[in-house]
């Protein structure tokens, strides 16, 4: 059995709704295909899965805190739809196999455009709520987390727990090859980024899961924290040892020794509560929060136009009011970025301009959160034109800081606002860094070039295509879309494509 077509167009929609994860700049060829499904998908449905080997992915060391950094990878955008329209396709046996959504709350499959793969986004809200119950009944809670969860995941583990779901072997087979192709081969580890695998990594934890519930434990898992109620200091110590053993059988897996605690409640409680999301830092959040709410539906994920927002309502969000909420986060001791991060989502659901400058004077500190800035400032709605040239002044002079330049993902960033819009330009600038850049940025200048129809320059680069990596390829493909038809035409019946979405995309730049 093969990957049908009703599944490949949900994950066309839904990698172009979601982008592949919340780390990488959206790759914007996806837009080629969404009108055009069919040249893509008749391509792949019904195929053999085993004919599309994975393509390159891209790699970069990302910042979780001010201290603490993670790997992070962005998948070839074919293999990120193909990979999406297979959990779309059999997610669902995984969930069959899990214990409860009131013992397990991440990631629980429940596919909508809108929404996502899953479908509590209060999961975490939801989890930290259900622990401070449990806690009321327990004299001491065990609070565990596994050291480096998806680096450790053996690739025979998701294979074994794939066949108990019963998925088709060739499906699995595919998944199994691209994972060791975001490996180097190596038999251990899932991408930390995209969407789908969150669901394949909780896969591999339910035999930990169903080895605690056989044992008797009271415990609920959010993703790689466990949480265990004991009625004694004596049966938490002995549930840790057991816990070990069993990670440590199942999969070698091992805990993170400076987060394994053994708790009275009264401690538990206060972690509890600070982990709960909904906690403005001030009255100017809760107010912020609350327009928010009331045009999303409490949906996070929705973005509401300038346009839906009464006049009375806007005029009640000012620049000031959202300066001093992110200016009360950085000065705290420490800073909460993880909520932070959640604030930055919630301001780019109505696409307030208010933290634009308290964001990029305060980079330095915010360094946690630059993937949600820069999405942040994509999403603007409201903001004059010659303004957006300002903050194109801005991020290219936080271009040139040393602590930027020696970060791959932060000058990856910085790059990808500018093919956001035509407003913010600058190209002429950008143009100059082409040449002594290395090839993840030469993509982003050549995305930046088409949104401001530099297309003189792209003309230029054709006879480089031959000695570009793939990703800038695809960038090149796009970009040329703007040439006069006979020319882009010519170009692109010499350019060699093989894979079903360059094939597609090069069938749109030549027709558009």
């Amino acid at each position: 059995m093969t990957v049908n077509k009703i599944s490949l167009e949900w994950a066309i929609d839904f990698v172009n709704h979601h982008s592949d994860g919340d780390l990488f700049p959206k790759s914007i060829e996806i837009e080629s295909i969404v009108n055009n499904k069919d040249d893509f998908t008749s391509m792949i449905a019904n195929h053999n899965l085993n004919d599309f080997l994975p393509g390159s992915c891209r790699r970069f060391i990302v910042p979780k805190d001010e201290v603490s950094y993670r790997q992070a990878t962005q998948l070839d955008p074919q293999d990120s739809i193909i990979l999406s329209a297979l959990v779309y396709e059999y997610g669902n046996e995984i969930e069959k196999l899990r214990l409860s959504d009131d013992v397990v709350f991440s990631y629980r499959f429940s596919p909508n455009i809108n929404d996502g793969l899953y479908s509590n986004k209060k999961g975490w809200n939801d989890f930290w709520t259900k622990a401070e119950v449990l806690a009321r009944s327990s004299t001491h809670i065990l609070y565990c987390d596994i050291a480096d969860f998806y680096n450790q995941i053996y690739h025979h583990t998701v294979e074994n727990q794939l066949i108990s779901a019963g998925w088709p072997n060739q499906a699995i087979k595919w998944l199994i090859s691209l994972l060791e192709s975001t490996t180097a081969g190596v038999s251990r580890g899932v991408p930390v980024g995209p969407h789908p695998i969150h669901l394949i990594a909780e896969a591999t934890l339910i035999p930990v899961d169903n080895s605690l519930n056989s044992a008797g434990y009271k415990f609920i898992r959010y993703a790689d924290d466990i949480l265990i109620f004991c009625k004694s200091e004596k049966k938490a110590k002995f549930a840790l040892s057991n816990l070990a053993t069993i990670l440590d059988r199942q999969q070698r897996l091992t805990l993170q020794r400076h987060k394994t605690k053994i708790l009275k409640p009264v401690e538990f409680f206060s972690i509890c509560r600070e982990m709960i999301e909904d906690r403005p830092i001030n009255n100017h959040e809760a107010s912020l929060l609350s327009i928010i709410k009331k045009y999303s539906g409490g949906n996070p994920y929705k973005t509401i136009s300038y346009a839906e927002i009464s006049t009375d309502d806007w005029s009640l969000i000012s620049n000031i009011a959202i300066e001093e909420i992110v200016n009360e986060y950085i000065n705290s001791t420490p800073v909460d970025y993880i909520r932070l991060r959640w604030f930055y989502r919630r301001i780019a659901q109505i696409g307030h301009p208010g933290a634009i400058n308290v964001s990029l004077e305060n980079l330095e500190k915010l360094e946690p959160c630059f993937a949600n800035i820069c999405f942040y400032l994509g999403s603007i709605q409201t903001i004059a034109p010659k303004e957006w040239k300002k903050i194109g002044t801005k991020l290219l002079k936080l271009y040139k800081l040393p602590e930027v330049q020696s970060n791959e993902y932060f000058r990856l960033l910085i790059l990808s606002v500018f093919s956001k819009n035509s407003y913010i330009n600058h190209f002429s600038k950008l143009r100059e860094l082409y040449q002594k850049s290395d090839p993840f940025i030469r993509r982003e200048i050549i995305l930046a070039a088409k949104t401001n129809r530099a297309y003189d320059w792209v003309r230029e680069l054709k006879e480089h295509y031959p000695s570009m990596d793939p990703w800038q390829q695809r960038a090149m493909i796009y970009a040329v879309s703007g040439l006069a038809k006979d020319e882009k035409k010519y170009f692109l019946q010499r350019v060699t494509v093989k894979r079903p979405f360059e094939i597609a995309l090069s069938k749109w730049s030549k027709n558009i």
